[in-house]
C-alpha cells in the first residue's frame, strides 16, 4: 500500500464512519474526529476495525466469516483530506486482520 505524508497536503484528515444501525431520521455518517497526520487517521480507521472484529472473533469459525460479519453488520471508517488519496483501504485491512485473529485463535 503507498502511504503519503501529511507533510505533502495543505488539510487536514477527516474521518468519518459509515453506520446503518443509525435511526432513520439521523444521518449514517458519524464524524470521528480530524487529524494532521495521516498515519494518525488511518490508525484511527483501524480501530474501529480491529474493535468489532475483537468482539466477533469468539463467534466466527474462520476468517471468512469474519470479514463477513464486518461486511453486514460493520461501520466503515473513511478518511477524507487533500485530493482524496487512497491512504487506507478498508476491506484490503479487514481481510489481513481477520486471517491474523483467526490464525492466533487457532493457535490458542
Amino acid at each position: 500500500m503507498t502511504t503519503y505524508s501529511s507533510s505533502n497536503c495543505s488539510q487536514k484528515f477527516s474521518v468519518d464512519m459509515f453506520s446503518e444501525r443509525r435511526p432513520l431520521s439521523e444521518s449514517p455518517w458519524l464524524h470521528i474526529g480530524k487529524f494532521d497526520d495521516l498515519n494518525q487517521a488511518i490508525n484511527s480507521c483501524k480501530k474501529v476495525v480491529d474493535d468489532f472484529l475483537s468482539s466477533r472473533v469468539n463467534l466466527a469459525e474462520s476468517a471468512d466469516q469474519l470479514v463477513a460479519d464486518f461486511l453486514y453488520h460493520g461501520d466503515v471508517p473513511t478518511i477524507s483530506g487533500a485530493e482524496n488519496l487512497r491512504s487506507f483501504d478498508v476491506y484490503e485491512y479487514l481481510a489481513e486482520r481477520s486471517s491474523q485473529i483467526h490464525n492466533l485463535k487457532g493457535s490458542n
